[in-house]
């Protein structure tokens, strides 16, 4: 009886010493993780709130420069051209996160903005600061605003007022600035949870919130506790919260902006903030409980095991001795075992990174295999096309041009090769540099000039800026420029369109530091090593298909290294790539010791060194601003006479600039406000030699419309497209006709030069001379037909512009009507809308590729669906042939083209077709 007394003692004892300390555990944890959640959300604050000032004070600075650009010009109206609008575009880029910089008159009607030009049509949408701004108020900043195309992030404004010399009220200037640039910040601070982020003004109103930052613009928290009470007791503090918007509750800190007066708030929902201290808390109970029902456990059951216990003991030690002599064995065993695994995962990793480099240069090889094929496809055709004479006799002026497609497709074999060879003598230890002095701005400038005409015909914007103390380096001039050539064209190859590439240059703690920075497809986290290696590609399906050998990279952070510098590379799948150069602080030269005179890119023609990409040189710029004066047309431009220009722009503005710009260089000019001005001269008898139309006027027609209705009206009358947004929004010229170009707003002088110069060469041409050999055939088009009775009728689909133009002069002559399309979907549309009897389709294509587009055609009902399809690939091996037959192809056509052979299988697959269908 004694013995269970003293038992039960125990037991309680014991009891009540583990539920005390589950419970001083439970409260301490509560405490702790109470205190380090209010500590996590008031160092946000600050982050936010640091961010939020210099987001503003960016936006501060900028609208202080822009008021000074309108006092200097005389007020808001008269800055309203190209030259402000550059300046203003400059401002812009200041501010983080900024939409674009407005300039409103004194009633809140648009004078000009820095996205676009001519500007959008939008007034002033803040009636409450247009009145504080009447009033005196130096800066104000607006609550959130939804952005009227929709889809888009809302934006706040930052505005000031503009006066004129006397003091009077005469305008303002606005930044709107997009909510996500500061909402999104919290993404950069590692935070674990979903958390607020809030920007309010003085009143509550709310300037920029997530979540749900479109439910809440326009609304205000000025009924919540913080601006009820809290701010008035103090600028800054942590409080348990409600929410007015979303009533959620949550653990938060808020912050007043200095300087602004906007308030910062930053908060973490409390049920997601304590859920791992209730995951804790119920571990502690369910450990304690354990706990309890194992002394419980042993106090019944200890006394009846003591006998055993003692028994143990002895045998215990008896086997001490026996185990004591088996350790040894075992340890031994085991280390064996051990250093066995260990050279089974040493060869299984050497056979692994065998079998990937053998699989990398198998892909090299077939990559390399379509990239000779396909610029030789042109070097065989137009030559073969010039040894027949199949334009007349050699002097016809066609032939200058196969010639150039030749040269530039010949150019662009001599650059893989070349780059093949630097690879070679890299991978030799070969590979030296002719060192000396460098000009880096001279070098960048080379660069954009030479990529400019790339990045515009792919829709994307790039730019370079180098800061003076990084001009002047000690390197291999000719190794320096190949880096910047191969980082940006990789950039443009890799950047969809509408985004951007941007060089920069700068000193970064001494030393002279280079980055390409673009907003493109980007390389996932697990490639980016493999990437710098040579022969190996990103693996992502996007990144496959862009053209290239994959020696690029490898081959730049060569010579990267060869001068004693670093190649570094961070990367975000669907935001962008950041490709670093760091070179040695040695390399820096002395600043040059007078000042450097401001440069323009060359007009002319430059050499094209070992490295540089192939360039189309009628493609339209987009990236050097308007000089200051007109300058003087290249000397290797022909000369353009006086023509006769309808020049059609609803902005009376740019109209009145572009006509008196024209007339200046000695063109008659018809001006036309809107497509139906337009129409009514071309409907008359006035004698025109161009077209110069906006894309973009509304109401009404647009601009390719009225190319339309002028290829009908006026056939042959050439046309010149304007568009202030990239080309390839209003569409690419091929597709309205050989007739029409396409030129970037605001003008680059030069490039309205060359395409006046263009056209006059054209009007004092002559016409080609007809052949006597084979039956009529109608020219070629890119715009698709019905099937009408006559000659067989091809449709062939090929990406290249210097492809199809050797096709259609292949076919020239032939017997066969031909209609041409630029890519997959253009050749599904025609197959759905026209009657043909053959489709010749590219396999490798943008956006959808010719197996796409045969897989589509077979899904068409018949006859549709059993059109006969010929590829036209410069691959060569099996799985590509095998793969054209899956996807429904009838036959193959390899690159480069024999023009006799490629007219015999279309021949043979046609007999073939009639023969099957019983057709004459």
């Amino acid at each position: 009886m004694g013995r269970f007394l003293r038992g039960a003692l125990v037991m309680v004892v014991v009891l009540a010493a583990l539920a005390g300390n589950a419970g001083h555990r439970i409260y301490h944890d509560y405490q702790d993780t109470l205190q380090r959640r209010f500590a996590m959300v008031r160092d946000m604050a600050r982050l936010v709130d640091d961010h939020v000032h210099r987001t503003v004070r960016t936006a501060d600075v900028a609208l202080d420069q822009t008021a000074a650009m309108v006092a200097e010009a005389g007020g808001p109206q008269k800055v309203r051209d190209l030259k402000h609008w550059t300046r203003l575009r400059e401002y812009a880029a200041q501010v983080e996160g900024a939409d674009a910089i407005w300039i409103y008159d004194a009633d809140g009607r648009t004078v000009l903005e820095s996205a676009s030009f001519p500007n959008r049509i939008a007034d002033f949408a803040d009636p409450a600061g247009l009145e504080a701004l009447r009033g005196g108020t130096r800066l104000h900043v607006g609550a959130a605003q939804t952005v009227r195309s929709g889809g888009q992030p809302p934006v706040f404004p930052v505005s000031r007022p503009l006066y004129d010399d006397e003091g009077r009220f005469v305008g303002m200037a606005s930044a709107t600035i997009r909510v996500d640039s500061l909402t999104d910040f919290y993404a950069l601070l590692g935070v674990e949870f979903d958390p607020l982020i809030g920007v309010y003004g003085p009143a509550g109103e709310v300037i920029a919130r997530r979540p749900a930052p479109l439910e809440s613009a326009g609304k205000s928290v000025a009924g919540g506790l913080v601006f009820q009470s809290k701010l008035r007791e103090a600028p800054e503090g942590q409080l348990l919260l409600q929410s007015v918007l979303d009533g959620v509750s949550r653990i938060a800190a808020y912050r007043t902006v200095r300087d602004y007066g906007l308030v910062v708030l930053t908060g973490i929902g409390r049920d997601e903030a304590m859920a791992d201290w209730r995951t804790r808390t119920l571990h502690t109970v369910l450990e304690t409980i354990v706990g309890l029902l194992a002394i419980l456990a042993m106090l019944g059951w200890g006394l009846r095991y003591l006998d055993r216990e003692r028994k143990a003991q002895v045998a215990l030690a008896e086997a001490r001795s026996a185990v004591e002599r088996t350790s040894a064995e075992r340890d031994e065993t085991a280390r064996l075992a051990a250093e066995l695994d260990k050279a089974r995962d040493m060869a299984e990793t050497a056979r692994r990174a065998a079998e990937a480099a053998n699989h990398d240069k198998s892909e090299f090889l077939a990559g390399l295999s379509h990239e000779l094929r396909t610029p030789l496809n042109a070097v065989i055709g137009f030559s073969d096309l010039i040894a027949r004479e199949a334009e007349g006799p050699v002097g016809t002026p066609s032939y200058r041009q196969y010639a150039a497609n030749v040269r530039d497709s010949g150019q662009h074999v001599l650059e893989l090769i070349n780059e093949i060879l630097d690879h070679a003598r890299a991978e030799a230890g070969a590979l030296t540099l002719e060192e000396g002095p460098c000009d880096l701005e001279d070098a960048a400038d080379f660069a954009v000039r030479m990529l400019t005409p790339r990045a515009e015909h792919a829709g994307v914007l790039l730019s370079a800026v180098v800061e003076p103390a990084v001009l002047n380096l000690h390197g291999d001039d000719r190794r320096i420029r190949q880096i910047l050539l191969n980082l940006i064209a990789n950039a443009v190859k890799y950047t969809p369109s509408g985004g951007s590439v941007t060089l920069s240059a700068a000193l970064d703690d001494g030393m002279p530091v280079i980055r390409v920075i673009d907003t493109g497809l980007g390389i996932p986290a697990e490639d980016l090593d493999r990437v710098l290696e040579p022969f190996a590609r990103a693996g992502n399906a996007a990144s496959r298909e862009a053209e290239g050998t994959g020696l690029g990279l490898p081959l730049t952070k060569r010579l990267v290294e060869l001068h004693g510098g670093t190649l570094s590379l961070r990367s975000t799948l669907g935001v962008g790539t950041t490709v670093t150069v760091r070179l040695p602080a040695s390399r820096l030269l002395p600043a040059e010791p007078a000042p450097r005179a401001s440069r323009t890119p060359p007009v002319g023609p430059a050499a094209t060194p070992d490295s540089v990409p192939d360039l189309t040189p009628d493609t339209a710029l987009n990236f050097a601003a308007p000089p200051p004066s007109p300058a003087p047309v290249p000397s290797w431009a022909p000369s353009s006479g006086p023509l006769s220009v309808l020049l059609v722009d609803d902005d009376p503005t740019v109209r009145d600039m572009v006509a008196g710009l024209l007339r200046g260089w000695g063109h008659r000019v018809i001006a036309a406000a809107n497509a139906n001005e337009a129409l009514v001269v071309l409907d008359g008898p006035e004698p025109l030699d161009l077209l110069l139309s906006d894309v973009v006027m509304p109401p009404g027609m647009d601009g390719t419309e009225l190319a339309r209705h002028a290829a009908r009206m006026r056939p042959g009358l050439p046309v010149l497209l304007a568009s202030g947004f990239a080309a390839h929004a209003a569409g690419t010229p091929s597709a309205f006709g050989p007739d029409v170009a396409m030129i970037a707003k605001p003008f680059a002088i030069d490039d309205l030069r060359r395409q006046l110069a263009r056209v006059a060469a054209r009007q004092g041409g002559s016409a080609r001379p007809a052949t006597a050999a084979g039956p009529p055939s109608p020219p070629p088009t890119d715009r698709p037909a019905k099937r009408s009775p006559g000659p067989p009728r091809l449709l062939i689909a090929e990406d290249l512009a210097i492809n199809r133009e050797l096709l259609a002069a292949l076919f020239r002559d032939s017997g066969y009507a031909i209609d041409l399309v630029a890519d997959g979907a253009a050749a599904v549309e025609a197959v759905e809308a026209g009657d043909y009897d053959l489709v010749l389709m590219d396999v490798q294509m943008p956006g959808m590729d010719g197996l796409e587009a045969s897989r589509a055609i077979r899904a068409m009902p018949p006859p549709r669906g059993d059109l006969p399809i010929l590829a036209l690939t410069a691959g060569s091996s099996q799985e590509e042939r095998r793969e054209c037959g899956e996807a429904g192809m009838n036959g193959h056509v390899g690159k480069p083209y024999d023009r006799e052979i490629l007219l015999r299988q279309v021949a043979r697959m046609l007999d073939a077709t009639r023969s099957r269908t019983g057709t004459a």
